[in-house]
């Protein structure tokens, strides 16, 4: 229904012209909707005024209830314009009412119907839902960075295990020779006049090559444990990682213990250095029985660790780390003198094991070969650790089947971490000093007592002062 005039008058309301104009703007199909009478019944009705009052109440309610309906038309518009808005812009927005006041010169300020509530609209953000392979990458990177942090912590408790159980010096008792003098058991030494300091840094670890070709016999006495046939001590200084390696002769003559084929300690004899491995069990006695000789030549030492090394297994350790590149220091089967070699499988085994018996010095010879054989397979099992920490982990497990050792999964953690840090400068290799003399069977090797415990001070002490 339309309430406007004909006239045009589209902004005014018709209650502010003349009553009896307003009147005439309406059609008679108008008047008789608002009013429910005819015109011509009014015009013969004698209540004309009473009727006319009621005809201007009904106008006028009529006018109300069309503009409270577009004053609720533009609210309306108004709540969709803050709505788009909102969902362009991401916040979150409610909207107000405008007062019907300020919409229309003609509102009167209080005509809206009671039933409108005035409602408050709010938007949440929408988030971005993952795919379920991205859910999956996220997964497993998470997984793989809790394994990471669970592999760090257990090599950082491996490392402090393997330092705490390589420092142990409970046995240190050093037995000096008789022109050399010991305090608190050896922590300190009197010698010459200078006074030596124990290093408690200093881990030793005794390692043994060993050939179980044949058997050995002793006076009568069978040792099936196989012979020692390279040993040296690495004295590893694990607060700098320097490490010196001491290399003894095979050869060496020295009191070794006795024990018959069912492990029945005999006694102790002097023989060749070697066959003591030879009395035990091949494994823990055998080295057990090695290292207590090893202690004894060398002033009753603290020795951390040790590692026997069946010969067998020296190919198959060398070709783990890639070949090792050589250069031979004596002329001997399919090697020269002062040719370089990359030694793989059986050659590496042959380069640290043959040695000639036309000479009492054949095993002394053998000696530098392999001392040039571990300096090379040392450096490049640094230069590999540098890479890969886990990198002697590696090599210790394609060994473990060949050797005999109480090193650790610690000690070898431990031994990486050392190397990584103090960086690696070669082996100071030192010889046990002596001679070579023939023997009634076999070459024998006699310490040189005076410059033997030289060497032992320089590796194991320091000098800290004059004594007067």
């Amino acid at each position: 229904m339309s309430l406007q005039g004909r006239e045009g008058n589209h902004n005014n309301n018709p209650l502010d012209k003349d009553e009896s104009n307003a009147f005439l703007d309406f059609q008679n199909s108008d008047f008789e909707k608002i009013t429910g009478l005819k015109p011509e019944q009014v015009a013969k009705s004698d209540d004309s005024e009473i009727i006319d009052a009621e005809r201007a109440h009904k106008l006028q309610e009529a006018i109300d209830q069309e503009n409270s309906s577009a004053y609720e038309d533009l609210d309306d518009f108004v709540y969709r314009q803050n709505k788009k808005r909102a969902r362009t812009s991401g916040k979150r927005h409610h909207h107000r009412h405008r007062s019907p006041s300020k919409l229309s010169p003609g509102h009167k300020g209080s005509k809206i119907r009671k039933n409108h509530k005035h409602k408050h609209h709010f938007h949440k953000h929408h988030r971005r839902r993952m795919k379920r392979w991205q859910k999956i990458a996220v997964g497993i990177i998470a997984a793989l960075l809790a394994l990471i942090v669970v592999a760090i912590s257990l090599l950082v408790l491996m490392i402090n295990s393997g330092k705490n159980s390589l420092l142990d010096k409970e046995g240190l008792n050093i037995d000096a020779p008789k022109n050399a003098k010991t305090v608190d058991n050896g922590e300190y030494i009197i010698y010459k006049g200078n006074k030596y300091k124990y290093n408690d840094n200093i881990t030793s670890i005794l390692c043994m090559g060993i050939d179980k070709d044949t058997l050995n016999k002793v006076d009568g006495e069978v040792g099936a444990g196989g012979d020692a046939d390279s040993i040296f001590i690495i004295a590893l200084d694990l607060s700098t990682g320097k490490s010196k390696l001491i290399n003894i002769s095979r050869d060496t003559m020295t009191d070794i213990g006795i024990y018959s084929t069912d492990g029945s300690y005999i006694g102790e004899r002097k023989a060749q250095l070697a066959l003591a491995y030879a009395y035990g069990n091949g494994k823990e006695t055998s080295c057990h029985n090695e290292l207590v000789a090893v202690r004894q030549l060398l002033y009753n030492i603290p020795i951390n660790s040790y590692l026997a090394l069946e010969m067998q297994g020296i190919g198959e350790i060398n070709d783990a780390m890639g070949g090792v590149k050589v250069v031979s220091p004596e002329t001997i089967g399919e090697f020269k003198k002062g040719k370089s070699y990359t030694l793989r499988g059986s050659m590496a085994q042959s380069f640290v094991r043959s040695r000639s018996h036309a000479t009492v010095q054949g095993n002394s010879l053998r000696m530098e070969r392999q001392k040039s054989y571990i300096e090379s397979f040392s450096s490049s099992l640094f230069n590999k650790t540098k890479s890969d920490i886990m990198s002697p982990l590696n090599i210790y497990n394609v060994a473990s089947k060949y050797i005999c050792t109480d090193i650790d999964a610690n000690k070898v953690s431990y031994f990486s971490y050392t190397a990584v840090r103090g960086g690696y400068n070669g082996f100071e290799i030192k010889t046990v000093p002596g001679k070579t003399k023939a023997g009634k069977k076999y070459a024998e090797f006699y310490v040189d007592e005076d410059k033997c415990f030289e060497m032992f001070l320089d590796v194991y002490y320091t000098k800290v002062g004059k004594v007067e």
